[in-house]
């Protein structure tokens, strides 16, 4: 163990929560088991717009619509869970701030605020959330944000809750993977 870390503390720091780290085991066996083969690095050269969604629209989803923007992709996201009309957490303005990015003036937006385009791709942090997207019938083409890194996770954890250290982490991830995913519709 290192010096001064508890289990808990690794723990909470690697995964962001108990919850986090079955979540991530739970998720990853399936994907190992070709769950989310229909998903899997979509090849659609028609993706004009990447619609990122995550369960508040104040951590990972509008980080990784500020990089997509950043990186001349449009973007759009929104949130399942979300009342709307909020700004992104302190902590993910502080990180995309540390990136060259401004997400300072971000509004959290709900599904309902969604207006579905042509060339659109629904990129979710987690299957729960793909799940969710799905029941809403939209037709829009959907996948996941993590199997687009070199270390392909189908379970962003949500960060708001976590360490600090794991919200870097998170956001660094959602970073990694915007980037990927862009070179990979592009």
């Amino acid at each position: 163990m290192m010096a001064g870390k508890t289990l808990k503390s690794i723990l909470n720091d690697k995964f962001g929560s108990k919850q986090g780290l079955v979540k991530y085991c739970y998720f990853c066996f399936l994907m190992h088991l070709g769950r989310y083969r229909p998903v899997d690095l979509i090849t659609n050269s028609k993706t004009t717009r990447l619609v990122f969604i995550c369960a508040g629209n104040i951590c990972r989803s509008p980080l990784a619509e500020a990089v997509a923007g950043c990186k001349g992709f449009p973007s759009f996201s929104f949130g399942l869970e979300t009342r709307g009309g909020d700004a992104a957490d302190a902590r993910a303005i502080a990180f995309a701030r540390q990136q060259g990015i401004d997400i300072s003036v971000h509004v959290t937006r709900r599904v309902s605020d969604y207006i579905p385009m042509h060339g659109d791709l629904i990129v979710a942090m987690e299957p729960n959330h793909l799940k969710q997207y799905k029941k809403l019938n939209l037709g829009v083409p959907s996948t996941l944000l993590g199997i687009y890194g070199k270390k392909p996770m189908p379970y962003i954890h949500d960060p708001f809750v976590s360490s600090e250290q794991y919200f870097h982490c998170c956001e660094a991830r959602v970073l990694e993977y915007t980037e990927k995913l862009i070179n990979y519709v592009s």
